[in-house]
């Protein structure tokens, strides 16, 4: 999620990651929220309302942070976290159900309650580490107070809605999807993104919820490309982000993704290039919350913790269920960058350790709240020891998430893929300042890459999609001598400033300039 980015108005280029001001957000600080019911069967009415038509229930105020805000939409949300039977279920309040009301510019506020979670932190600490790859929610914690009760420590995600993808796509008007079964998730109701081939697009609507007033049809062409027609996939959607979106996946054992059994929890965005971007959602299983990897559409195929922390980098290569897998693998240079984005997370987030240290810092801000919480699903002790204990969670374990990834690294590391030499890129440069309507040379030393192998992504707007083209070694393009390594690609500027990276991959492995691009 970080590209070189030039500025024609300045002499200077800088390494460019998104950073959202934060308050609401602010993962150094627990917020704190009140909901007054006047109904004194508050509780069973969100229960029936979950459970039938899931409509919001007004609330008589919600108090955040001392903002009171009256005539408010809550319902309760999930679908395993929920349960009429828990005294903390996860929480939907919708702010301007009924008035136009917003804090800090945020209309809806989505808690969750800790499910599968000894550490009640899985949700927070992934969305964290995912933040630096792809455009995601931010996410911290709230303790809820409902009519004066304390009900305990909560997980506060930010609502992926018409907010979000103005923020992060510059439009909100575009096709959108939440890519989650309407009907009961299983092996055989999944989000998948399969073709089914029906005259229209009905055969959708029970594995997709429209979050917009039209798109059927395109998601039935988006589907069509992703199973039928895989050249045709970047034409459609934004690749990349699908590839960290995999990456990710996988080296977090996020199985409650489309990346396991269900192939769930993520949205559709077309934004204003016409590609439609994957965004990830409900992180509260990640870190093997969920152990059911799937096998085509008949088994859970539920994990071990040792299959688990040994999961291989191709899962579902050559499923036909999990067809936008099927063909990123089944393609060389797609393959290569899923590896090398593989390599960029295990590396900055955990074989430098800033997993581990992120996470104690996050027990820390909560631990007092957590003590009171006495709703929780798990104990003081086991969230105490949540990154090194395994805790059952009825039928299986759910790892401690250090536990886990203390032998998954070194696993993913001793394997081929990682293991292969990937090519050295020593430098990354501009011949001549940019200039708008003037030719412009980037220039890059790379190492044993194939001479056909190293590519120039660029764009003049972030609200443009990356072209990737090929660079050359030939003399010919302002690279230096034929053969010297120095690569080098020749364009006139269109804008008056562009952001660029450079990919470069050998027969075995591909690497960028820089990591996150």
């Amino acid at each position: 999620m970080a590209t070189y980015r030039w500025l024609c108005i300045g002499l200077f280029c800088f390494l460019e990651i998104n950073l959202f001001s934060q308050t609401f957000y602010n993962t150094s600080s627990i917020q704190k929220i009140e909901i007054q019911f006047s109904q004194s069967n508050w509780d069973y009415m969100l229960d029936t309302a979950k459970m039938s038509k899931e409509n919001y229930i007004m609330a008589q105020w919600v108090k955040i942070n001392g903002i009171l805000l009256d005539s408010v939409g809550v319902k309760y949300k999930g679908n395993s976290s929920f349960d009429s039977t828990y005294s903390k279920n996860p929480v939907h309040i919708e702010l301007d159900t009924y008035k136009n009301h917003s804090y800090q510019g945020y209309q809806d506020i989505k808690l969750g309650n800790g499910y599968c979670d000894p550490s009640m932190i899985r949700e927070v600490l992934a969305y964290d580490i995912l933040k630096n790859y792809m455009h995601c929610p931010k996410a911290n914690f709230a303790q809820l107070y409902i009519n004066g009760i304390y009900k305990g420590v909560y997980s506060n995600a930010e609502s992926i809605n018409k907010k979000f993808y103005s923020d992060h796509f510059y439009s909100s008007s575009g096709t959108a999807f939440k890519c989650n079964p309407i009907v009961v998730p299983s092996t055989n109701s999944k989000s998948n993104l399969r073709y089914i081939p029906l005259a229209d697009s009905s055969g959708y609507t029970n594995y997709y919820e429209l979050k917009s007033n039209y798109g059927c049809n395109q998601l039935k062409d988006l589907c069509d490309s992703v199973t039928n027609t895989a050249n045709s996939i970047p034409n459609v959607m934004d690749l990349d982000r699908a590839i960290w979106m995999l990456a990710f996946n996988n080296v977090t054992i996020n199985l409650d993704s489309y990346s396991g059994a269900f192939c769930q929890n993520y949205y559709l965005y077309k934004d204003n290039t016409g590609h439609f971007n994957p965004i990830i959602w409900d992180l509260n299983m990640s870190f093997a919350g969920f152990p059911h990897l799937g096998v085509s559409n008949s088994s859970m195929a539920s994990l071990t913790i040792p299959q688990l922390q040994q999961l291989p980098s191709a899962i579902h290569n050559t499923d036909q269920y999990w067809p936008l897998i099927k063909n990123i693998m089944s393609n060389n240079m797609y393959k290569r960058m899923y590896i090398a984005h593989m390599k960029t997370i295990v590396n900055e987030m955990f074989v430098s350790n800033y997993y581990s240290t992120k996470a104690a810092q996050l027990q820390t801000v909560i631990d007092t709240a957590v003590q009171s919480d006495l709703n929780k699903f798990y104990s003081y002790p086991q969230f105490q020891t949540g990154m090194t204990t395994n805790v059952s969670v009825g039928s299986y374990s759910v790892p401690g998430i250090s536990t886990l990834m203390s032998a998954r690294v070194p696993f993913l590391q001793a394997t081929a893929d990682f293991t292969y030499t990937a090519p050295t890129i020593a430098s990354v440069s501009v011949t001549s300042t940019p200039t708008l309507n003037l030719a412009v040379t980037f220039t890059s030393n790379v190492t044993n890459a194939n001479i056909n192998g190293v590519y120039l992504g660029y764009r003049f707007s972030n609200t443009s999609k990356f072209k990737r083209i090929l660079m050359y070694d030939d003399g010919l393009n302002n690279d230096g001598a034929a053969g010297d390594n120095k690569f080098g690609v020749t364009f006139t500027m269109t804008a008056s400033s562009i952001e660029y990276y450079v990919y470069a991959e050998n027969n075995n492995a591909g690497m960028f300039a820089p990591e996150r691009a």
